[in-house]
């Protein structure tokens, strides 16, 4: 009580203050969990993640196998090298499956065309990053994934 009127004191919360910095990692959390909604919906209950790498070297340094006109119709991680800009970025990993490049379907396409997308993301000068849509790769994805006019359909 303050004493004078017999009415207690009310205090109004301060508002929470954050830096840009801050504002901009709330921003990308938000996209990122409304990226891996759209991709739930599109590609139904199995792992997804969402890989950011940066363009810190010239070179990407990833190798992948794998596209619809191969037997390996996913295109699949089998190698990233030490010094390229994935293995700097950290995240992407040998056996993961790359569903899509910035937001673009890869799944579906044959083997070069996937590596031109990666290569394309890699070198635009759009934005200094590119944003991987991945799964984990294991023998029961392709008993569970179907390739199906670049759309991947999940049983």
């Amino acid at each position: 009580m303050d004493g004078c009127l017999g009415r207690t004191l009310f205090r109004l919360p301060r508002p929470e203050v954050y830096t840009p910095v801050e504002l901009a990692i709330m921003d990308d959390k938000k996209k990122l969990e409304a990226t891996k909604a759209r991709a739930r919906e599109k590609y139904g209950e199995i792992f997804l993640d969402i890989v950011y790498i940066y363009r810190s070297q010239p070179t990407l340094g990833v190798a992948i196998e794998g596209g619809a006109n191969t037997r390996q119709p996913l295109p699949k991680v089998i190698n990233v090298q030490p010094g390229g800009s994935a293995f700097e970025s950290g995240g992407l990993k040998v056996g993961h499956v790359i569903l899509e490049v910035n937001g673009q379907p890869i799944v579906g396409l044959s083997h070069n065309a996937a590596a031109r997308v990666i290569a394309e993301a890699f070198k635009s000068r759009t934005s200094d990053r590119m944003e991987l849509l991945i799964t984990e790769w294991s023998d029961r994805l392709l008993d569970t994934i179907q390739v199906d006019v670049g759309l991947l359909k999940v049983s």
